[in-house]
């Protein structure tokens, strides 16, 4: 079992040394077994802005009614694959990376098709 009191002890030590930078909590893979919205939920409290997660399904998960994320975290999802749900993340205002042409067209297409933009972060292979 996890111990929530560390979670947020943890966020608020980095919080405390940045106060101004945005703070990620990764809650992928279920929370790292542990629970992805409890932990979300305790890393929100102490302080963290965004929450990042892998798959389109751990995402969605978050910004699902009764998960306890508040609409004004921002949640973002780095792991998709050809014909993802792209418009249900751009309808849940998730965050979602675009790592290649065939990403942008997917997500472009998802956006015109929910009528209303998409936020989008670019995934750059620097190595």
């Amino acid at each position: 079992m996890i111990d929530l009191a560390a979670v947020r002890a943890n966020v608020r030590t980095l919080r405390d040394r940045a106060p101004r930078a945005a703070l990620m909590a990764v809650v992928k893979a279920d929370g790292y077994g542990h629970g992805a919205a409890p932990c979300a939920r305790a890393a929100v409290d102490a302080g963290a802005t965004w929450l990042g997660t892998a798959t389109p399904q751990e995402a969605l998960a978050l910004r699902a009614p009764g998960s306890g994320v508040p609409d004004d975290v921002r949640v973002m999802c780095w792991l998709w694959t050809p014909g993802g749900p792209w418009r249900e993340a751009v309808e849940a205002d998730v965050d979602v990376s675009v790592s290649g042409f065939w990403a942008l067209d997917e997500v472009v297409a998802a956006a015109r098709a929910a009528g209303r933009p998409a936020r989008v972060q670019l995934k750059a292979d620097t190595g």
